[in-house]
C-alpha cells in the first residue's frame, strides 16, 4: 500500500477535477463527472489508500463532498477556500503541506 498520497479535488458544477501527488513527487491529473457515478469512482480510487491519503477539497458543495470522502476512506480531509487554491493541482500541493 502506498503512503502519503496527496489529492486535490476542485468541485465544479459538472466535473470533479482531481490531482494526485505521489510520494515521489509525480503528479497525475484526471476528472470525473460531478455525479453519483463520478463520486463512486473517486471513492473506489481512494479506497486503495485509506487513511494514508490526505485530501484537500474546494468548490461547489465542498463540505458535503469532503465529509462523504472522509467517512468512506478514513483519510485526512481539508476544506479549502477556492480563493486560496482554486485548481486541483494547487489543492494537492496544499494537502502535501498539511503533514
Amino acid at each position: 500500500m502506498q503512503t502519503d498520497l496527496c489529492v486535490g479535488i476542485a468541485a465544479r458544477h459538472d466535473v470533479l477535477e482531481i490531482a494526485a501527488l505521489s510520494p515521489d513527487g509525480s503528479m497525475t491529473q484526471t476528472s470525473f463527472p460531478a455525479s453519483r457515478l463520478g463520486l463512486t469512482a473517486l471513492k473506489l480510487f481512494l479506497a486503495a489508500y485509506g487513511p494514508s491519503a490526505r485530501l484537500a477539497v474546494s468548490g461547489v458543495a465542498a463540505p458535503s463532498l469532503a465529509l462523504a470522502l472522509e467517512n468512506e476512506s478514513g483519510s485526512a480531509t481539508f476544506i479549502v477556500s477556492a480563493s486560496i487554491a482554486p485548481q486541483a493541482k494547487a489543492l494537492a500541493r496544499y494537502a502535501e503541506h498539511t503533514a
